[in-house]
Parts: structure tokens; sequence; C-alpha cells
């Protein structure tokens, strides 16, 4: 994958005489600290979608203002906002458009970063980022300490939650589908198994591209729901079924293949490892685990934001990225040796294939 080099230059070792506030990092310092203001903004942008609504051509704050039944002052002023930062423009004549940002808080585009939006920005996940000082000092995530429950716990309750974060992860993720489906030889297995696979979207990537696996979607119930819903509409329910259940306590077994797509970095090493030996149990002496992740390499830019979804791990879930050791150590502890690595071409994703011992 092409990255850019970072703009910022390494801080000289001693103090320069005068800080310059007309400078390019003094501006980008002062953008960056009203990050989550910016963020808030493009949130209730969302839920109005505004996006949508001027996906026909510019219009004037008081048509859609009116459309929505918004305040005319406080809707002009967030999308003036908004548009010093490149999402909507003001046009000449006072009328607010999308530019080719604001392009992608519409609903009904394929790469849209709506769900992600709301699912990031959401009550619970910013009561729990306000604990990072606390994470800080004892290393561990406070988000149920901050909510009253996991975030797990909320999305089995509430359904409109789950539905934003199944679709965040599917639009998050989803353009990396294809990718892992050519990227590794995954048609030399006659059954596969997507442990915590949700709807099913890697899985029917994978399927695509190779015509003779059959293979089961396996989630928590209320994910399973929409998991039969989804592979019924996408025309794989002969080949892929959806199962439920809890992966930290018991995973179907004998399957050719157990695949584990962006799970374990939502988990600490002792949960992480509790999940691998829960496929360690279900797996055949000669199948394969494959661990679909970032391998994290150190000051490797990628060109995503993974360095702070790391952060969103830690907050969220008490979980992180790995590096190619950690993983190595993980599956050591669960009765599995790792492999080999297989990086995704033009993707920040690796196959992490490892065998029972």
């Amino acid at each position: 994958m092409q990255t850019e080099k970072p703009s910022y230059q390494p801080s000289q070792t001693k103090r320069p005489e005068r800080i310059d506030r007309d400078s390019p990092s003094f501006r980008r310092l002062a953008d960056l600290l009203i990050g989550a203001k910016i963020a808030l903004a493009l949130r209730a942008m969302a839920e109005y979608q505004i996006a949508d609504k001027l996906a026909g051509g510019p219009k004037t704050v008081e048509t859609l203002a009116a459309e929505i039944v918004l305040s005319e002052d406080v809707l002009r002023r967030t999308l003036r906002a908004l548009a010093q930062y490149g999402v909507f423009a003001e046009t000449a004549d006072g009328k607010f458009e999308n530019t080719d940002l604001s392009e992608y808080m519409r609903c009904d585009v394929e790469a849209s970063l709506r769900e992600a939006i709301l699912f990031l920005n959401h009550e619970a996940s910013l009561r729990a980022w306000l604990e990072l000082e606390q994470s800080l000092k004892d290393g561990r995530s406070h988000f149920a300490d901050a909510n009253g429950a996991s975030l797990f716990a909320l999305i089995a309750e509430d359904a409109k939650l789950n539905e934003h974060f199944a679709r965040c992860m599917a639009n998050l993720y989803g353009p990396e589908a294809g990718k892992i489906a050519s990227g590794y030889a995954f048609g030399q297995f006659r059954t596969m198994i997507d442990v915590g696979g949700g709807q099913g979207h890697i899985m029917t990537a994978i399927l695509s591209a190779h015509k003779a696996p059959k293979a089961t979607v396996f989630d928590l119930e209320p994910t399973v729901v929409m998991a039969r819903k989804f592979l019924r509409e996408k025309g794989f329910a002969d080949r892929c079924n959806a199962v439920g259940g809890n992966f930290l306590v018991e995973v179907p077994s004998g399957y050719d293949a157990y695949i584990l797509k962006s799970i374990l970095h939502d988990w600490d090493d002792v949960q992480a490892t509790k999940i691998l030996q829960a496929c360690r149990k279900a797996i055949p002496r000669e199948g394969r685990l494959l661990i679909i992740e970032e391998v994290m390499v150190p000051r490797q830019s990628v060109g995503n934001p993974h360095r702070f979804i790391d952060l969103e791990m830690l907050v969220h879930f008490g979980g992180k990225e790995r590096n190619a050791a950690e993983y190595s150590d993980l599956m050591t502890d669960a009765g599995f040796s790792l492999q080999r690595i297989v990086p995704i071409k033009d993707s920040f994703f690796s196959v992490i294939e490892g065998v029972p011992v």
C-alpha cells in the first residue's frame, strides 16, 4: 500500500528561541485540539442525513432547515464551520453543497462513512473516551465503568446500536474483503467457519472468489438474524449458514479452516487466548487457524487510521493491535504454532496462519 510521509518534522533537541503562532505546525495542532468538536458536528450532520439531502445539488439553509425542521441559524453555522475543513461548501449565493468529502457521508454510496461517524461518536463511546486518562494510569478499558455494561452487552440489548456497529464494520472493512478473498488460497479448504463473522461480508467475498468451499458464519444470536438475511439476499444461503453462540465458551467443531477476521484485536491477551483455546478444542488435527488482522510494524505508516483504531480497541474493549511476536505468543499459549504470515496485496491486513500442536 502506498503511503504518504508525515508532513511534520521531529522537534529540535534545543528549544527554539521563539515559537511562531503563524507556523503550519501551530495551526495544525490548533485544528487537532478541536477534533472532537469536528467529529460531533459530523455526527449531527450524519444523523440528519444532510449529505443525502444535498445529493441533488446546492440548497439554501432555509430549504434544508424546513425539510428536517431544524434551526436555520444553528444549521448555517454548523455547515459553515465544517466547510472550513472541506466538509460541505458554501456557494457564492449563500447555498450549501456537497464536496468530495461529504459525499462519503451519504447513505447510498458503497464506501459510506456515515455509520462509522454515528457509531464512533455514540454517547457510550464518548463516555468511555473521557476515561482515557484513567486508562493511562491502570492500563485497562473503562467502557463498562462509564456505561454500566460492556459494549458487546449494549449491542446485544440495543438493536439500533447493533445495526450501526454492523454497518460501521462493513463500511470500514468492506473494501478489504475482495483483497483478502483473492490474496490467500482459501480454495484449498472444503469447509470454513468465520468465528465472529458478523453478517457475513468477508465470508461471502471468499465464497465468491473460491467456488469449492462451504462455510458457516458464527456470531451472537442478534447478529445471526441479520447474517441469515444477508446471506439469503446475496444468494449464498446454499453454501453458507449462520449459527449462534459465544466464542468465549465454545466454537463449532470439525471445520477445515477457522477464520478470525478483526476479532482478536477486540480483546486483551487473556480473553484472546481464551478465544483461541475454544478454537483449539474444535479444530481437527489437520485444520488451519487463519487470523486476519493488521500486523503492527514499528514506525510504519499504513495510510489509514489504524494507529488510532488501536486506541479505539483499548477504550471500547480493552483490546489492542499486535505485532508478529505477540500473535505468535498468543498462538503458543492456546496450543497452536504460527506457520507463516501472508500479507494481503494492497491492504493493511495479513493472514496469520497457525496449526494445532
